[in-house]
């Protein structure tokens, strides 16, 4: 496989995933990446080498996408990453939209690490800043590698819950963020497949290096029963390479 990915048949149900950020309650995601304690703060995550890269109202229910442990934003059910390195770099350039700019894969367990994204930074030289950190799995029949969730302390997501179920409709998002002149972007897609965006929301949060609360409304009023969701919140920068301090969690839409 010549971009490190394969598709299985997909199920009845699965969606078919085109070519083409959040504090997280971590008593649930850290547990499902083992025994990680990595802080995902900018003074923790900026200590890894950066590597350019070439090669997604809350009940208390969860569910779990066909053939997986547990639900991930990136990628679909049904696609074979087979390293952590590729798919977090197909998560940051196809959700995000910016060239991948990745440190070394950090590993938690024998299934399970983490992995910093950072930005370039301005001009030739340019010390890399660290964004977020992602938290990376090996799931389902085929041991394929997905990301679970990202987080960053500074923007972040406290509701809805990493994993919860939720009707398609209406979904309040809450947490904390800051960005340029304020600006923070909370929007969802469908897992695996980023030309599906549900709904992109503007807010606003801090515009120094302090995070402010924010609330916003996504509509998921189109979001296929039974699929996994990707929820994302961006610190806006203005900068076309950067992706922004994020964060990400997953939730799966009931039926």
């Amino acid at each position: 496989m010549s971009d490190g990915r394969v598709n299985r048949p997909r199920r009845a149900s699965a969606r078919r995933r085109t070519a083409a950020l959040g504090l997280v309650v971590l008593t649930g995601l850290l547990g499902a990446c083992g025994d990680d304690d990595n802080d995902a703060s900018d003074e923790t995550t900026t200590s890894s080498t950066a590597v350019s890269t070439t090669s997604t109202t809350a009940a208390t229910t969860t569910s779990v996408p066909a053939g997986l442990e547990q639900p991930a934003v990136w990628p679909a059910a049904d696609v074979v990453f087979a390293t952590p390195e590729e798919v977090a770099a197909d998560f940051v350039r196809e959700v995000l939209g910016v060239p991948p700019e990745l440190g070394e894969f950090m590993a938690g367990d024998s299934r399970s690490g983490e992995m910093a994204v950072y930005s370039p930074g301005e001009g030739a030289g340019a010390t890399p800043i660290a964004r977020s950190l992602l938290l990376l799995r090996q799931l389902g029949p085929d041991s394929g590698w997905f990301v679970t969730a990202a987080i960053n302390e500074q923007v972040s997501i406290t509701s809805p819950e990493s994993m919860t179920e939720v009707d398609a409709g209406p979904l309040t998002v809450e947490g904390m963020g800051r960005g340029f002149e304020g600006a923070v972007v909370v929007n969802a897609v469908v897992a695996g497949d980023a030309t599906a965006e549900l709904d992109r929301q503007l807010t606003q949060g801090g515009s120094t290096e302090a995070s402010e609360p924010y609330t916003v409304e996504l509509d998921l009023t189109d979001a296929p029963a039974g699929a996994t969701v990707a929820v994302v919140v961006r610190g806006g920068v203005g900068l076309e390479t950067d992706p922004g301090e994020f964060s990400a969690l997953p939730i799966v839409i009931s039926g």
